[in-house]
């Protein structure tokens, strides 16, 4: 039996702010925010029965606003930088709100993270809907999202992404989540495996904009074919990381589809919990929360080195694509459905 509880979580912008309880027979639980649909928690069983919280999260609305490294929260319209901020559709440039030197980040400086978005309650979990006007950061457009949070009896949840827009525009969601499946933190991130099928990444050039080339993750750290445990790769080293201090890269994902394998699995040694995930996407951006120190302290943390704390799994396509001829990213035309799919799958090991 599933159930949704809602619960007061704060005040926002003069509105409330509710925190929505997903919760299956076996004592999975996962907690979203009308704000941003930010995930505050995600409860799960570890290898000796005991719940333990999965993610990086906060018990105070404030420590979620303006904070720069988007916990939980649903990026948009695009995720990831454009670099000047800017790009074109038919000819004409279309400048965005720039929160990254010269480039826009995540949606620019009030992004769908920011925004409160109205809640249907479902049987199995909760749609969130939010209408973005043409030109909100920038982008063309009117657009229409439905970002639906599904759980089932089998430690299952789904992020289903649709948008629809009056104009042609660009769209790219994700969800921000910092993982860290030890439980309550009680190791660091870092200490996580992480597998993932992908032969390739994504070169990052200045600003952590994509050069457009590709990088053969063969005998490199960035070989998580078979699993790695991420401190590992860190530690090892590589020339991209002058650039980006640890992982913050797209990984082209060797095929897509959420029926199959699994594409990414991440896996903590400690608690036995392991999470698969099958995405429609075309990329996974690993963010191994290399400037987590620049933030406010989580719940449940110990004093650890805040940075590599947790790691997000940001599916998605590639970042700028719009911008680089090589990725053939298309604009999404008027009327055009856009629809993304994420599963993530708890187990113990």
């Amino acid at each position: 039996m599933i159930s949704v509880e809602k619960k007061l979580f704060g005040i926002y912008k003069g509105e409330k702010i509710f925190r929505y309880e997903l919760k299956n027979s076996n004592g999975f639980q996962v907690n979203i925010l009308n704000l941003g649909g930010i995930i505050t928690g995600i409860y799960v069983k570890d290898k000796k029965g005991n719940i333990k919280n999965t993610v990086l999260g906060y018990q105070e609305i404030e420590k979620y606003i303006g904070n720069s490294a988007y916990p939980g929260a649903i990026i948009g319209r695009t995720a990831g930088r454009i670099k000047n901020g800017e790009f074109s559709i038919d000819g004409v440039k279309y400048s965005l709100g720039k929160n990254d030197g010269k480039n826009s980040l995540h949606g620019g400086k009030e992004g769908l993270n920011d925004k409160i978005y109205n809640v249907k309650e479902l049987g199995n979990g909760i749609e969130l809907s939010y209408i973005s006007p043409h030109m909100e950061e920038g982008y063309p457009g009117t657009v229409e999202f439905k970002i639906l949070y599904l759980i089932n009896e089998n430690n299952g949840l789904s992020l289903e992404y649709n948008a629809v827009s009056d104009r042609k525009t660009y769209i790219n969601l994700t969800n921000h989540t910092y993982f860290n499946l030890s439980g309550n933190l009680e190791k660091n991130g870092d200490e996580q495996i992480l597998k993932i099928k992908a032969d390739n990444v994504c070169e990052l050039g200045s600003g952590l904009i994509p050069t457009g080339n590709f990088i053969s993750v063969e005998n490199t750290v960035f070989d998580f074919r078979e699993g790695l445990k991420i401190k590992d790769g860190i530690e090892k080293g590589h020339s991209q990381f002058k650039i980006t201090r640890a992982y913050d890269h797209p990984f082209i994902l060797n095929y897509s589809g959420v029926e199959n394998e699994p594409q990414i699995i991440l896996y903590s040694e400690y608690s036995g919990i392991e999470m698969e995930i099958r995405t429609t996407e075309r990329s996974v951006v690993i963010y191994t929360g290399n400037y987590l120190d620049d933030v406010s302290e989580f719940q449940e943390e110990k004093g650890q080195n805040r940075r590599y704390l947790g790691v997000t799994i940001e599916t998605q396509d590639f970042p700028d694509g719009i911008n680089i001829k090589n990725f053939n990213v298309k604009p999404l035309k008027a009327g055009e459905k856009y629809y993304s799919k994420t599963t993530y799958k708890f187990n113990i090991v």
